[in-house]
């Protein structure tokens, strides 16, 4: 009877610990910052993966105000971390992926009436184009956010890095990787464009795998001045972030119910098993 007991008990130990890797539900609430990542957003009501329309996204934020969330950009969760300063206790990141015209159109005016903050990641080679990567959600009427445009937003949305042309770093070398890298970072110095030093992989593609290629692909982030990169994942962090170029974003679908978006910014995910 008593090793019964004891098996129980180490199952719920097992248990527990695994609720708490999963979902993060053990630890303060200026502990854990949400990173939760978007990518268009329409006006005629369609929605696929990743197209929001506006009238979701705007009850999104409703309810982010409504329960007391607090926007940060990259730059402050930074800030925050170097200081060794604790999070409020509803700390969310709002990301945007590619830099989508509808992003300065509808989304910049919503971060104003709203006083939310989002952090934009630019494919920095295709700025004020139209869309030219492969895609099953993206389609050639997709245009992307030009200079001006960018420098307007500036209030509100953060830039950051998302690959010089849309391409996914799992399929590249370590040396297409680093070229890829100056690029984006000549295209910010020519431009004058104000962009944080963190990256969203593409495709959520990177050196998944751990030893040393992924070492050495860290290293060439290191060597690049990226601060922060970030995957998908679809899990909550933990304050101070330890791996830093591994922090694990929350994916916003078009498709998501407001249930669904209610389980995924509490828990990180909308299956909880």
């Amino acid at each position: 009877m008593i090793f019964i007991i004891i098996m129980l008990f180490l199952l719920l130990i097992v248990f527990l610990i695994f609720i708490n890797i999963q979902f993060k539900l053990f630890y303060f609430p200026s502990k854990k910052v949400r990173i939760l990542e978007y990518h268009s957003i329409s006006i005629n009501g369609f929605e696929d993966q990743i197209t929001i329309s506006k009238e979701k996204i705007i009850e999104q934020f409703e309810y982010l105000k409504n329960n007391n969330y607090t926007t940060l950009w990259m730059s402050d969760l930074d800030d925050l971390q170097n200081k060794k300063q604790n999070l409020a206790p509803k700390t969310v990141v709002l990301t945007f992926d590619d830099g989508f015209l509808d992003n300065y159109t509808e989304l910049f005016p919503l971060l104003k009436q709203y006083n939310f903050k989002a952090v934009c990641f630019m494919v920095l080679g295709r700025i004020g184009q139209d869309v030219d990567w492969n895609g099953q959600y993206v389609n050639e009427n997709m245009k992307l956010m030009n200079k001006q445009q960018l420098l307007e937003i500036g209030s509100h949305i953060e830039l950051g890095y998302h690959t010089f042309k849309h391409d996914n770093y799992a399929d590249l070398s370590l040396d297409e990787i680093e070229k890829d890298l100056q690029q984006c970072h000549e295209i910010v110095k020519r431009e004058k464009l104000n962009v944080f030093p963190a990256i969203a992989y593409t495709y959520g593609g990177y050196y998944r795998k751990k030893g040393v290629n992924q070492k050495l692909f860290f290293d060439v982030l290191k060597k690049a001045g990226i601060k922060y990169a970030l995957r998908i994942g679809n899990r909550i962090n933990v304050f101070p972030l330890k791996n830093s170029y591994e922090i694990q974003r929350i994916d916003i679908r078009g498709t998501d119910s407001m249930k669904d978006f209610k389980k995924k910014v509490i828990f990180g995910r909308k299956k909880i098993f």
